[in-house]
């Protein structure tokens, strides 16, 4: 930082505490600064080194987007109506903000990053302690990076009997100290691990009794999910996991969401909603199938996919779902009336995008609130299929298939949805992958269809063995 930022971040915490007297409340002051290119993953990794336990990171497919976040100066956190107490609250703290150096574009600036549980109203098994049902940072230091830009955002709360002089040193200290400790070299070597499956019969069961009550009219579509624990030698690096992902799994979305000792983590290939200046976009994702290890068999599967009565009628829920709670809160939506093929390393799915245009009052975490969770999470009805899900599936998500991503003090960011992730905590992980329940489903082909979507994260783990 140069004397002339370093003088330019006095002024603006200066001009903080006087509005935050005039004003009789604290004050969010958010300096941005033009960066040259600084790697994500290794600026993430150097965060321990300032702060420890207490960091966030998103990466979009395209690479359009990429948010690092290092340390806390708020959280927001909330458990009834969560999204709409936290997106108040949120409006609310920015009133008297004082932001300089932001440019238009989304995600620079004072961001909130986190994620919200699938389903607050379930039982909890201790698993995610650490974790809020609904809970949102605002980081200390936050670097946002696109292609050869980057920008460092450093937001500082501020009140009237504040000293500027103190204020504004630890700031620097923090930021020259993480700068010059971002080129941490951040090895993929990993040790050998172990597998441990829980109550696997058990669940099938629990997929031939689904199937059973969704054949006598009760419901279409119940989503169950299940869990493998993963036992290393040493503790589990969420930076060295991450930029396995980013190696394996470059078009999902990565995030890390770190709450204590404990982080979840993972790659996702499905976005809930997106919003761009007035832009809104969803995807539907659901139906899938393997890779295959030739072009040939690759192509015969996915036309099988494209063609297989049970996957379709998945994805049409979906798309229905997604359509209608478009339809309540855009104009103009935007739905090809055939889905197409998304290929991932491993899986390949039936997708369809939805795009469509910002109404007035259109706000994002209420199409978060009203999108989640999409038949590919819970099923459908919606309402009837939760309430399922919470009766027979025996398993704590946490976090694991609700929304995570970020918003932006304009109003602008994305979400997707929490799949093909796990929680780390220190030398166990444990891992999470679902399947879509419908009348013909059969236990073991969706035994099988899990194993398949464990593999993403397995694999960024250092495991290459679960057959």
């Amino acid at each position: 930082m140069s004397t002339l930022q370093h003088q330019e971040l006095y002024s603006l915490l200066h001009q903080g505490i006087r509005k935050a007297e005039k004003r009789g409340t604290s004050v969010l002051v958010s300096q941005v600064l033009s960066v040259a290119a600084v790697d994500p993953f290794s600026f993430y990794a150097a965060g321990p080194n300032k702060y420890d336990n207490d960091r966030t990171f998103w990466s979009d497919p395209e690479n359009d987007t990429t948010i690092v976040g290092l340390g806390c100066v708020k959280q927001f956190q909330a458990y009834k109506d969560r999204f709409r107490t936290i997106e108040n609250e949120w409006q609310s703290f920015l009133q008297f903000s004082i932001v300089d150096g932001a440019p238009s574009r989304p995600g620079v600036g004072p961001v909130l990053l986190g994620g919200f549980a699938f389903d607050p109203t379930a039982p909890e098994s201790g698993d995610w302690d650490h974790f809020p049902e609904g809970g949102m940072v605002l980081p200390e230091l936050m670097l946002t990076s696109a292609g050869s830009q980057g920008w460092l955002t450093i937001n500082a709360i501020v009140n009237e009997d504040d000293d500027l002089e103190a204020v504004a040193e630890d700031l620097l200290l923090k930021h020259h100290g993480i700068l010059a400790h971002s080129s941490t070299d951040i090895s993929s070597k990993v040790d050998a691990i172990s597998i441990e499956e829980i109550r696997p019969q058990e669940w099938k069961e629990t997929v031939r009794s689904a199937a059973a009550n969704i054949r006598t009219g009760k419901l279409e579509k119940v989503v169950l999910a299940r869990e493998i624990r993963v036992q290393s030698s040493r503790s589990f690096s969420s930076s060295r996991t991450l930029m396995n992902l980013k190696k394996q799994q470059s078009d999902s979305y990565l995030f890390a969401f770190e709450y204590g000792k404990q982080c979840f983590l993972g790659a996702s290939p499905e976005r809930l909603v997106k919003r761009e200046g007035q832009q809104v976009y969803s995807t539907c994702l659901a139906g899938s199938i393997q890779r295959g290890e030739t072009p040939e068999t690759d192509i015969e599967l996915g036309y099988i996919l494209l063609n297989d009565h049970k996957n379709r009628i998945e994805h049409d829920l979906v798309v229905q779902m997604i359509r209608r709670a478009m339809e309540e809160e855009c104009d103009f939506v935007q739905v090809p009336s055939e889905p197409e093929l998304l290929k991932t390393p491993h899986i390949q799915h039936l997708f369809t995008p939805v795009v469509a245009r910002a109404g007035v009052g259109t706000s994002l975490l209420r199409m978060v609130e009203r999108l989640h969770p999409t038949p590919a999470l819970g099923g459908y009805p919606q309402e009837e299929a939760v309430e399922e899900i919470k009766r027979i599936e025996n398993l704590d998500r946490g976090w694991y298939a609700g929304p995570v991503g970020w918003i932006d003090y304009q109003g602008n960011g994305e979400f997707a949805v929490a799949i093909r992730s796990g929680l780390l905590n220190g030398d166990q992980a444990t891992l999470y992958a679902g399947c879509g329940i419908v009348a013909d489903s059969d236990p073991e082909s969706e035994y099988e269809e899990t194993k398949m979507k464990f593999k993403p994260m397995l694999t960024a783990l250092g495991g290459n063995q679960y057959d």
